[in-house]
């Protein structure tokens, strides 16, 4: 024969005998147990790729949340700097008028009125304490 694999299955059944089975049980449980090999390669390169979905969707995943992250810090960033100049503008308006007010001649004389009229207040109060203590 020419075809090698038809002469090793002839010389195969040539050696087999009738307590092995029939030619034809014997042909077809060579028959499904290469087909159940089959089946089990396709499964396992099935579960292989599954697997490499599902490794790839994770790795994706983990590309968009870095992106993402990166991409929300920026933005955090550009948005503390416009509330910064925001802030500062808002400062800017009203510190003039607090300024002014305090560089305001009638101001201070109002404040030195204060001022002297707390001194003896406060000395009469220590002279108050003084005396609680001594009793």
């Amino acid at each position: 024969m020419e075809d090698e694999n038809q002469r090793r299955t002839w010389e195969y059944l040539q050696g087999i005998t009738r307590k092995d089975g029939s030619y034809g049980k014997i042909l077809s449980d060579a028959f499904v147990e290469v087909l159940n090999r089959g089946i089990q390669k396709m499964n396992k390169a099935e579960d292989d790729s599954a697997i490499l979905k599902e490794q790839t969707v994770d790795a994706i995943e983990e590309v968009l949340d870095r992106a993402l992250e990166q991409k929300f810090h920026d933005m955090l960033q550009e948005l503390k700097g416009v509330f910064t100049d925001q802030i500062s503008r808002g400062f800017k308006e009203y510190v003039p008028t607090f300024c002014s007010s305090a560089d305001d001649p009638m101001h201070k004389s109002d404040v030195e009125g204060m001022e002297q009229m707390q001194e003896p207040e406060l000395s009469e109060d220590m002279m108050a304490f003084a005396f609680a203590m001594g009793e």
